[in-house]
């Protein structure tokens, strides 16, 4: 028999399998976040929206219907009131766009964002001023409805629209429209330039976060924090209502915006390489700014019920508006206590509180 001279090949065996990659060194695939913005998105910012439209619309209706008898609160109301309405108003138009792609142009685009941005602004500005009108009002007893003139008013309230547009021109400048390969869709984001992308991003994104949360929140942390102070020192009872209130109007301004901003400052931290690129943290840091931004949005609709619903007065103008619109006219006006009038003596002088 002839001697065999097959060679085993099994000596030469190349090993031709991709190396495995740990998750953090992999690319991030934000699949599973894009396919919960998808649905999660279009669904709660339609429910802010019809919400804000009916909380924001009764709230004008109402202020509306007393505008002769107007306090230098109502005006900041008022304004607090049209821009939630106006804010609320662009949130179709950001669900559709997650829902469908941006299906607009980019002129909306930019006017939809400059709107969005400048009514988050002003509305986070009342809110402030209306702490301010109170923390006069309350601590040092003046009537400023009676001292400060109309003109005065309407300067502030300028003042913050004014602020609130200078603060969000970057929207017209930054955002545009742009075909996204990985939806497979338009959609109307900030365009950076790659190279300065991530400054200019965390540079807005800290803007925001000192001017449009952390200053409002410290100026109506003292605010509020003299006022329950003061009606703490007051020897009527019935100053108990108001501290419920008053602990209740920043709980919900914590509450709503919190959230949102503390997840914005661990982002931007984490592409200031503060802290080190995990892409589980990324998936994370994705879903939690997508639910916590619905959350402060969510205050749209709650504006309308911590700041007006919850006075007593306003109540019995919106009980008897629904009674005048239902055919049953009431002749005569709200009579009570000066408790369930929202009116407290303080330094010998009666002020409105809420």
């Amino acid at each position: 028999m002839a001697e065999s001279h097959e060679e085993d090949y099994s000596s030469y065996y190349v090993d031709t399998a991709l190396p495995e990659i740990p998750e953090e060194a992999a690319p991030c695939s934000y699949h599973v976040t894009s396919r919960f913005n998808q649905w999660f998105i279009p669904v709660t910012f339609l429910l802010v929206f019809v919400l804000g439209l009916i909380g924001n619309g009764l709230v004008l209706y109402v202020l509306k219907s007393r505008r002769c008898s107007w306090h230098l609160s109502d005006h900041y109301l008022f304004h607090l009131t049209l821009s939630d309405l106006l804010l609320g108003l662009t949130l179709p138009f950001w669900a559709t766009q997650y829902a469908y792609g941006w299906v607009f142009s980019s002129i909306p685009c930019k006017l939809v964002g400059a709107l969005f941005s400048i009514n988050m602004y002003s509305s986070i500005f009342f809110l402030a001023c209306i702490g301010l009108n109170r923390y006069f009002a309350i601590v040092h007893a003046v009537e400023l409805h009676r001292k400060q003139r109309p003109i005065h008013t309407f300067l502030i309230c300028a003042v913050v629209w004014a602020t609130s547009c200078l603060l969000s021109l970057q929207e017209f400048y930054f955002r545009d429209v742009d075909f996204v390969e990985q939806s497979k869709a338009h959609s109307c984001h900030y365009k950076f330039n790659p190279e300065t992308a991530d400054t200019w991003r965390t540079t807005l994104r800290f803007i925001n976060l000192s001017l449009g949360f952390l200053l409002p929140l410290f100026l109506m942390f003292f605010f509020y924090s003299r006022i329950f102070c003061t009606l703490r020192r007051s020897r009527h009872g019935h100053s108990y209502r108001s501290q419920v209130v008053i602990v209740v109007l920043l709980f919900v301004f914590v509450l709503c915006w919190g959230p949102y901003n503390t997840f914005l400052l661990i982002d931007s931290l984490q592409r200031l390489g503060v802290i080190g690129p995990n892409c589980s943290l990324f998936k994370k840091l994705d879903i939690g700014l997508t639910v916590t931004e619905t959350l402060g949005l969510s205050h749209v609709c709650l504006n309308p019920f911590v700041y007006a619903f919850v006075g007593v007065k306003f109540k019995s103008e919106l009980s008897r508006l629904s009674k005048r619109v239902s055919g049953k006219v009431v002749s005569s006006g709200f009579t009570g206590s000066k408790e369930e009038s929202g009116v407290i003596q303080t330094n010998n002088s009666y002020t409105r509180v809420f």
